[in-house]
Protein backbone atom coordinates (compact mmCIF):
# COMPACT_ATOMS: atom_id res chain seq x y z
CA UNK A 1 0.00 0.00 0.00
CA UNK A 2 1.21 3.60 -0.75
CA UNK A 3 0.38 6.55 0.79
CA UNK A 4 -1.35 8.38 -1.95
CA UNK A 5 -5.21 9.97 -2.44
CA UNK A 6 -6.89 8.72 -5.27
CA UNK A 7 -10.53 9.50 -6.46
CA UNK A 8 -12.82 7.71 -8.69
CA UNK A 9 -16.49 8.32 -10.63
CA UNK A 10 -18.54 6.08 -12.34
CA UNK A 11 -20.62 6.41 -15.76
CA UNK A 12 -21.35 4.83 -19.06
CA UNK A 13 -20.21 6.26 -22.02
CA UNK A 14 -23.38 8.62 -22.58
CA UNK A 15 -21.99 10.77 -19.48
CA UNK A 16 -18.31 10.85 -19.97
CA UNK A 17 -18.45 14.68 -20.95
CA UNK A 18 -19.44 14.95 -17.77
CA UNK A 19 -16.63 12.93 -15.63
CA UNK A 20 -14.15 14.66 -17.67
CA UNK A 21 -14.95 18.00 -16.49
CA UNK A 22 -15.22 16.70 -12.85
CA UNK A 23 -11.90 14.62 -13.41
CA UNK A 24 -10.16 18.21 -15.11
CA UNK A 25 -11.91 20.26 -11.95
CA UNK A 26 -10.60 17.53 -9.37
CA UNK A 27 -7.05 17.60 -11.07
CA UNK A 28 -6.78 21.07 -10.83
CA UNK A 29 -6.77 21.40 -7.18
CA UNK A 30 -5.22 17.46 -6.66
CA UNK A 31 -2.37 17.48 -9.11
CA UNK A 32 -0.54 14.71 -7.18
CA UNK A 33 -3.25 12.49 -6.85
CA UNK A 34 -4.76 9.70 -9.18
CA UNK A 35 -8.31 9.97 -11.11
CA UNK A 36 -10.23 6.74 -11.73
CA UNK A 37 -13.35 6.55 -14.32
CA UNK A 38 -15.44 3.60 -14.26
CA UNK A 39 -16.98 3.11 -17.11
CA UNK A 40 -20.35 1.06 -16.95
CA UNK A 41 -20.39 -0.39 -20.63
CA UNK A 42 -19.06 -3.81 -22.18
CA UNK A 43 -15.50 -2.91 -22.80
CA UNK A 44 -14.85 -1.23 -25.66
CA UNK A 45 -10.90 -0.70 -26.48
CA UNK A 46 -11.64 1.60 -29.79
CA UNK A 47 -13.36 4.22 -26.99
CA UNK A 48 -10.26 3.47 -24.88
CA UNK A 49 -7.81 4.54 -27.12
CA UNK A 50 -9.39 7.56 -27.75
CA UNK A 51 -8.73 8.43 -23.81
CA UNK A 52 -5.20 7.66 -23.95
CA UNK A 53 -4.53 10.13 -20.59
CA UNK A 54 -7.29 8.71 -18.76
CA UNK A 55 -7.14 5.70 -16.02
CA UNK A 56 -10.28 3.98 -17.15
CA UNK A 57 -11.59 0.84 -15.41
CA UNK A 58 -14.48 -1.10 -17.15
CA UNK A 59 -17.39 -2.38 -14.48
CA UNK A 60 -16.03 -6.14 -16.43
CA UNK A 61 -12.81 -6.11 -14.87
CA UNK A 62 -14.18 -5.72 -11.91
CA UNK A 63 -14.11 -9.75 -10.70
CA UNK A 64 -17.92 -9.21 -9.29
CA UNK A 65 -19.31 -12.70 -9.21
CA UNK A 66 -22.18 -13.06 -11.40
CA UNK A 67 -21.48 -9.37 -13.08
CA UNK A 68 -24.02 -10.38 -16.10
CA UNK A 69 -26.95 -11.26 -13.28
CA UNK A 70 -26.26 -7.92 -11.68
CA UNK A 71 -26.15 -5.85 -15.01
CA UNK A 72 -29.18 -7.37 -16.21
CA UNK A 73 -31.23 -7.09 -13.07
CA UNK A 74 -30.66 -3.42 -12.72
CA UNK A 75 -30.65 -0.30 -15.24
CA UNK A 76 -27.67 1.68 -15.21
CA UNK A 77 -27.98 4.06 -12.78
CA UNK A 78 -28.75 0.59 -9.96
CA UNK A 79 -25.66 -1.10 -11.40
CA UNK A 80 -23.68 1.99 -11.12
CA UNK A 81 -24.52 2.60 -7.96
CA UNK A 82 -24.19 -0.83 -6.51
CA UNK A 83 -20.65 -0.86 -7.80
CA UNK A 84 -19.72 1.68 -6.11
CA UNK A 85 -18.60 0.04 -2.69
CA UNK A 86 -16.84 -2.89 -5.17
CA UNK A 87 -14.17 -0.29 -6.99
CA UNK A 88 -13.66 1.87 -3.87
CA UNK A 89 -12.61 -1.63 -1.90
CA UNK A 90 -10.05 -1.99 -4.82
CA UNK A 91 -9.04 1.07 -4.83
CA UNK A 92 -7.69 0.92 -1.25
CA UNK A 93 -5.84 -1.70 -1.96
CA UNK A 94 -3.54 1.06 -4.16
CA UNK A 95 -4.30 3.83 -2.18
CA UNK A 96 -4.76 5.09 1.51
CA UNK A 97 -7.70 7.59 0.79
CA UNK A 98 -10.16 7.27 -1.47
CA UNK A 99 -13.04 9.14 -2.74
CA UNK A 100 -15.99 8.56 -4.87
CA UNK A 101 -17.61 11.65 -6.71
CA UNK A 102 -20.88 11.77 -8.79
CA UNK A 103 -19.81 12.87 -12.31
CA UNK A 104 -21.85 15.62 -12.43
CA UNK A 105 -19.85 17.41 -9.90
CA UNK A 106 -17.40 20.23 -9.99
CA UNK A 107 -14.60 20.52 -7.99
CA UNK A 108 -13.66 24.24 -6.70
CA UNK A 109 -10.72 23.77 -3.93
CA UNK A 110 -8.88 21.52 -2.28
CA UNK A 111 -10.68 19.32 -0.43
CA UNK A 112 -8.99 19.70 2.87
CA UNK A 113 -11.36 19.26 5.35
CA UNK A 114 -12.35 15.80 4.10
CA UNK A 115 -8.56 15.00 4.30
CA UNK A 116 -8.42 15.86 7.57
CA UNK A 117 -11.28 14.22 8.52
CA UNK A 118 -10.18 10.68 6.81
CA UNK A 119 -6.90 11.05 8.83
CA UNK A 120 -9.21 10.05 11.59
CA UNK A 121 -12.27 8.33 10.66
CA UNK A 122 -12.77 5.45 8.41
CA UNK A 123 -15.68 7.06 6.45
CA UNK A 124 -16.49 10.38 5.70
CA UNK A 125 -20.71 11.15 4.21
CA UNK A 126 -22.16 14.75 3.58
CA UNK A 127 -26.04 15.08 4.87
CA UNK A 128 -28.27 16.07 2.04
CA UNK A 129 -29.02 19.30 4.28
CA UNK A 130 -28.48 20.63 7.52
CA UNK A 131 -31.37 22.18 8.24
CA UNK A 132 -34.75 21.20 8.00
CA UNK A 133 -37.48 22.07 5.86
CA UNK A 134 -40.99 21.35 4.98
CA UNK A 135 -42.71 24.45 3.22
CA UNK A 136 -45.14 21.86 0.98
CA UNK A 137 -42.26 22.69 -1.08
CA UNK A 138 -39.70 19.40 -2.88
CA UNK A 139 -37.69 18.26 -1.77
CA UNK A 140 -38.29 18.29 2.21
CA UNK A 141 -38.09 16.61 5.08
CA UNK A 142 -40.42 13.63 4.08
CA UNK A 143 -38.53 13.34 0.88
CA UNK A 144 -34.98 12.74 2.63
CA UNK A 145 -36.85 9.78 4.43
CA UNK A 146 -37.85 8.33 1.39
CA UNK A 147 -34.74 8.64 -0.45
CA UNK A 148 -31.99 9.26 2.33
CA UNK A 149 -30.93 11.61 4.17
CA UNK A 150 -27.32 11.12 3.16
CA UNK A 151 -26.34 12.51 -0.23
CA UNK A 152 -24.22 9.47 -2.18
CA UNK A 153 -23.09 11.30 -5.19
CA UNK A 154 -19.68 11.80 -2.47
CA UNK A 155 -18.76 9.64 0.44
CA UNK A 156 -14.44 8.97 1.44
CA UNK A 157 -12.81 6.16 2.86
CA UNK A 158 -9.52 5.31 4.70
CA UNK A 159 -7.41 2.44 4.25
CA UNK A 160 -8.81 1.02 7.89
CA UNK A 161 -10.33 -2.06 8.74
CA UNK A 162 -13.74 -0.97 9.88
CA UNK A 163 -13.45 1.15 5.94
CA UNK A 164 -13.67 -2.35 4.68
CA UNK A 165 -15.93 -3.83 6.78
CA UNK A 166 -18.68 -1.39 5.71
CA UNK A 167 -17.72 -1.82 1.89
CA UNK A 168 -18.18 -5.28 2.42
CA UNK A 169 -21.27 -5.00 3.88
CA UNK A 170 -22.49 -2.11 1.41
CA UNK A 171 -21.61 -4.48 -1.57
CA UNK A 172 -23.38 -7.06 -0.26
CA UNK A 173 -26.62 -4.94 0.46
CA UNK A 174 -26.04 -3.23 -2.87
CA UNK A 175 -25.82 -5.91 -5.41
CA UNK A 176 -28.87 -8.19 -3.47
CA UNK A 177 -30.93 -4.63 -2.87
CA UNK A 178 -29.91 -1.95 -4.90
CA UNK A 179 -33.16 -1.15 -6.22
CA UNK A 180 -34.80 2.12 -6.85
CA UNK A 181 -38.11 1.67 -5.20
CA UNK A 182 -38.52 3.80 -2.41
CA UNK A 183 -41.89 3.23 -1.91
CA UNK A 184 -40.33 0.20 -0.17
CA UNK A 185 -37.92 1.79 1.73
CA UNK A 186 -35.03 1.05 -1.18
CA UNK A 187 -33.05 3.71 -3.05
CA UNK A 188 -30.31 2.36 -4.82
CA UNK A 189 -26.93 2.35 -2.48
CA UNK A 190 -27.91 5.42 -0.84
CA UNK A 191 -30.38 4.54 1.77
CA UNK A 192 -28.45 1.69 2.93
CA UNK A 193 -26.29 5.08 4.56
CA UNK A 194 -29.03 5.89 7.32
CA UNK A 195 -27.83 3.32 8.93
CA UNK A 196 -23.80 3.73 8.70
CA UNK A 197 -23.37 5.94 11.54
CA UNK A 198 -25.39 2.98 13.83
CA UNK A 199 -22.91 0.19 12.48
CA UNK A 200 -19.66 1.70 11.90
CA UNK A 201 -18.72 4.41 14.46
CA UNK A 202 -16.10 5.81 12.57
CA UNK A 203 -17.86 7.55 10.30
CA UNK A 204 -17.73 11.36 10.19
CA UNK A 205 -20.75 13.47 9.06
CA UNK A 206 -19.53 16.34 7.01
CA UNK A 207 -21.59 19.53 7.93
CA UNK A 208 -19.14 22.06 6.34
CA UNK A 209 -21.60 23.94 4.06
CA UNK A 210 -19.17 24.24 1.22
CA UNK A 211 -19.28 20.15 1.00
CA UNK A 212 -22.01 18.92 -1.97
CA UNK A 213 -23.92 22.20 -2.42
CA UNK A 214 -27.07 21.14 -4.92
CA UNK A 215 -30.87 21.73 -5.25
CA UNK A 216 -32.14 19.64 -2.22
CA UNK A 217 -30.09 22.62 -0.16
CA UNK A 218 -30.34 25.80 -1.87
CA UNK A 219 -32.68 26.77 0.89
CA UNK A 220 -29.85 27.16 3.61
CA UNK A 221 -26.76 27.51 1.02
CA UNK A 222 -26.10 30.59 -0.85
CA UNK A 223 -23.00 31.64 -3.10
CA UNK A 224 -20.79 34.44 -3.12
CA UNK A 225 -17.43 35.74 -4.41
CA UNK A 226 -15.37 37.61 -2.02
CA UNK A 227 -12.04 38.99 -4.02
CA UNK A 228 -12.04 35.80 -6.77
CA UNK A 229 -12.95 33.52 -3.91
CA UNK A 230 -16.34 31.38 -3.95
CA UNK A 231 -18.01 31.36 -0.41
CA UNK A 232 -21.20 29.54 0.78
CA UNK A 233 -23.08 31.83 3.36
CA UNK A 234 -20.33 33.73 3.80
CA UNK A 235 -18.60 31.56 6.21
CA UNK A 236 -16.87 28.81 3.90
CA UNK A 237 -15.19 27.64 1.03
CA UNK A 238 -16.93 26.43 -2.01
CA UNK A 239 -15.85 22.92 -2.43
CA UNK A 240 -17.76 21.42 -4.93
CA UNK A 241 -21.03 21.83 -6.43
CA UNK A 242 -23.39 18.61 -7.48
CA UNK A 243 -25.12 19.25 -10.45
CA UNK A 244 -27.37 16.72 -10.46
CA UNK A 245 -30.72 17.12 -12.38
CA UNK A 246 -28.76 19.77 -15.19
CA UNK A 247 -29.84 20.80 -18.08
CA UNK A 248 -26.94 21.77 -20.22
CA UNK A 249 -29.54 23.79 -22.80
CA UNK A 250 -31.26 25.43 -19.49
CA UNK A 251 -28.60 25.64 -16.72
CA UNK A 252 -30.42 28.30 -14.94
CA UNK A 253 -33.54 26.26 -14.13
CA UNK A 254 -31.83 24.19 -10.93
CA UNK A 255 -33.06 20.86 -11.27
CA UNK A 256 -36.66 19.35 -12.54
CA UNK A 257 -36.56 17.16 -9.55
CA UNK A 258 -37.33 20.10 -7.46
CA UNK A 259 -40.14 23.13 -7.85
CA UNK A 260 -39.06 25.41 -4.60
CA UNK A 261 -37.18 27.58 -6.78
CA UNK A 262 -37.56 28.76 -10.58
CA UNK A 263 -35.97 29.85 -13.38
CA UNK A 264 -34.15 33.47 -11.91
CA UNK A 265 -34.82 32.92 -8.35
CA UNK A 266 -31.19 32.46 -7.27
CA UNK A 267 -29.07 34.65 -9.02
CA UNK A 268 -26.41 34.22 -6.61
CA UNK A 269 -25.88 30.73 -8.68
CA UNK A 270 -25.97 31.77 -11.85
CA UNK A 271 -22.75 32.25 -13.08
CA UNK A 272 -20.90 29.23 -12.08
CA UNK A 273 -24.21 27.38 -13.41
CA UNK A 274 -23.79 28.74 -16.69
CA UNK A 275 -20.06 28.47 -16.95
CA UNK A 276 -20.75 24.56 -15.99
CA UNK A 277 -23.02 24.05 -19.15
CA UNK A 278 -20.04 25.52 -21.28
CA UNK A 279 -17.79 23.34 -19.73
CA UNK A 280 -19.98 20.41 -20.89
CA UNK A 281 -20.72 22.09 -24.23
CA UNK A 282 -16.68 22.19 -24.80
CA UNK A 283 -16.24 18.83 -23.71
CA UNK A 284 -18.08 17.58 -26.72
CA UNK A 285 -21.51 16.25 -24.40
CA UNK A 286 -23.69 15.71 -27.28
CA UNK A 287 -21.57 13.27 -28.98
CA UNK A 288 -21.12 11.27 -25.52
CA UNK A 289 -24.53 11.51 -24.67
CA UNK A 290 -25.42 9.94 -28.30
CA UNK A 291 -24.16 6.94 -26.77
CA UNK A 292 -26.37 4.08 -25.62
CA UNK A 293 -25.95 1.78 -22.81
CA UNK A 294 -24.60 -1.89 -23.81
CA UNK A 295 -26.31 -3.35 -20.91
CA UNK A 296 -29.40 -1.63 -22.26
CA UNK A 297 -30.05 -4.76 -24.84
CA UNK A 298 -29.10 -8.55 -25.54
CA UNK A 299 -26.04 -9.47 -27.65
CA UNK A 300 -28.17 -9.40 -30.88
CA UNK A 301 -29.13 -5.66 -29.97
CA UNK A 302 -32.74 -6.45 -28.71
CA UNK A 303 -33.64 -4.25 -26.24
CA UNK A 304 -34.11 -5.15 -22.57
CA UNK A 305 -37.34 -3.31 -21.42
CA UNK A 306 -37.43 -1.93 -17.76
CA UNK A 307 -40.17 -4.42 -16.84
CA UNK A 308 -37.83 -7.59 -18.01
CA UNK A 309 -35.47 -6.83 -15.97
CA UNK A 310 -37.66 -6.63 -12.96
CA UNK A 311 -39.45 -9.93 -13.59
CA UNK A 312 -36.10 -11.22 -14.32
CA UNK A 313 -34.97 -10.29 -10.83
CA UNK A 314 -38.05 -11.42 -9.21
CA UNK A 315 -37.58 -14.95 -11.01
CA UNK A 316 -33.81 -15.58 -10.45
CA UNK A 317 -34.10 -18.78 -9.46
CA UNK A 318 -35.09 -20.10 -12.41
CA UNK A 319 -32.33 -18.38 -14.50
CA UNK A 320 -29.87 -19.52 -11.75
CA UNK A 321 -27.84 -21.66 -13.80
CA UNK A 322 -27.30 -19.25 -16.71
CA UNK A 323 -23.99 -17.15 -16.11
CA UNK A 324 -25.40 -14.70 -19.40
CA UNK A 325 -28.77 -13.62 -19.83
CA UNK A 326 -27.70 -11.31 -22.57
CA UNK A 327 -27.69 -14.16 -25.22
CA UNK A 328 -30.04 -14.28 -27.91
CA UNK A 329 -30.53 -18.14 -26.70
CA UNK A 330 -31.08 -17.39 -23.03
CA UNK A 331 -33.39 -18.52 -20.59
CA UNK A 332 -34.48 -15.16 -19.75
CA UNK A 333 -34.52 -14.21 -23.54
CA UNK A 334 -36.92 -17.14 -24.17
CA UNK A 335 -38.47 -16.32 -20.86
CA UNK A 336 -39.35 -12.66 -21.75
CA UNK A 337 -40.44 -13.41 -25.53
CA UNK A 338 -43.19 -15.74 -24.11
CA UNK A 339 -44.35 -13.14 -21.80
CA UNK A 340 -44.36 -10.31 -23.99
CA UNK A 341 -41.67 -8.52 -21.91
CA UNK A 342 -39.21 -8.25 -25.26
CA UNK A 343 -39.29 -5.45 -27.23
CA UNK A 344 -37.96 -4.73 -30.74
CA UNK A 345 -38.36 -1.31 -30.59
CA UNK A 346 -35.93 1.13 -28.23
CA UNK A 347 -38.40 2.54 -25.40
CA UNK A 348 -36.31 3.75 -22.40
CA UNK A 349 -37.79 4.06 -18.94
CA UNK A 350 -38.16 7.52 -17.45
CA UNK A 351 -37.89 7.66 -13.88
CA UNK A 352 -40.61 9.30 -12.37
CA UNK A 353 -40.54 12.03 -9.53
CA UNK A 354 -43.23 13.88 -8.04
CA UNK A 355 -43.89 15.87 -11.17
CA UNK A 356 -44.58 12.74 -13.23
CA UNK A 357 -48.93 12.69 -11.94
CA UNK A 358 -49.13 15.42 -14.81
CA UNK A 359 -48.11 13.19 -17.30
CA UNK A 360 -50.74 10.83 -16.81
CA UNK A 361 -54.09 12.45 -15.97
CA UNK A 362 -56.19 10.60 -18.19
CA UNK A 363 -54.82 6.89 -16.72
CA UNK A 364 -55.07 8.60 -13.15
CA UNK A 365 -58.81 9.24 -13.97
CA UNK A 366 -59.60 5.67 -14.83
CA UNK A 367 -57.22 3.90 -12.03
CA UNK A 368 -59.80 6.78 -9.57
CA UNK A 369 -62.92 5.58 -11.39
CA UNK A 370 -61.60 1.51 -10.55
CA UNK A 371 -60.93 2.79 -6.80
CA UNK A 372 -64.28 4.37 -6.26
CA UNK A 373 -65.85 0.78 -7.61
CA UNK A 374 -63.64 -1.07 -5.28
CA UNK A 375 -64.19 1.07 -1.86
CA UNK A 376 -67.79 0.37 -2.60
CA UNK A 377 -67.50 -3.38 -3.37
CA UNK A 378 -65.01 -3.60 -0.10
CA UNK A 379 -66.31 -0.86 2.54
CA UNK A 380 -64.47 0.65 4.28
CA UNK A 381 -62.22 -1.62 6.57
CA UNK A 382 -61.19 -3.93 3.87
CA UNK A 383 -60.50 -0.98 1.22
CA UNK A 384 -58.22 0.77 3.89
CA UNK A 385 -56.47 -2.73 4.51
CA UNK A 386 -55.91 -3.01 1.00
CA UNK A 387 -54.23 0.17 0.35
CA UNK A 388 -51.47 -0.98 3.27
CA UNK A 389 -50.87 -3.56 0.89
CA UNK A 390 -50.68 -1.55 -2.35
CA UNK A 391 -46.97 -0.26 -1.87
CA UNK A 392 -45.89 -3.66 -1.53
CA UNK A 393 -47.79 -4.81 -4.79
CA UNK A 394 -46.08 -1.85 -6.46
CA UNK A 395 -42.87 -3.43 -6.76
CA UNK A 396 -42.92 -5.50 -9.99
CA UNK A 397 -40.35 -8.13 -7.75
CA UNK A 398 -43.73 -8.64 -5.88
CA UNK A 399 -45.74 -9.59 -8.61
CA UNK A 400 -44.61 -13.04 -9.42
CA UNK A 401 -48.37 -14.39 -9.87
CA UNK A 402 -48.68 -11.54 -12.63
CA UNK A 403 -46.63 -13.17 -14.85
CA UNK A 404 -47.71 -16.94 -14.40
CA UNK A 405 -45.69 -19.96 -14.80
Amino acid sequence: MTTSIAAVTICAKNYFAKAKVLRNSYLEFHPEQSFYILIMDRKDEAFAAQHPDYQLIWVEDLAIEDIYKHAFSYDVIEFSTNVKPTILKRLLAQHNKVLYIDPDIEVYNYLSPVFDALDHHAITITPHTLTPILDGKHPNDIDFLKFGAYNLGFVGVSNDAEAIRFLDWWSSRCLAFGFYEPQLGLAVDQKWIDLVPSYFPSTKIMRDVGLNLSFWNLHERFLSNKEGAWLVNDVSKLYFIHFSSFDTENPTAIASKQNRFTKGDRPDITTLYERYALKLKAQDTGNYSANQYSFDFFEDGVYITAAMRRFYACLSERFSDEKNPFAPSSKARLFGEKKGLVSKKLMPTKRQNFKSMDDYAFQLKIIYFALRIVLKVFGPVRYFALMRLLPQLSSIRNQEKVIGD
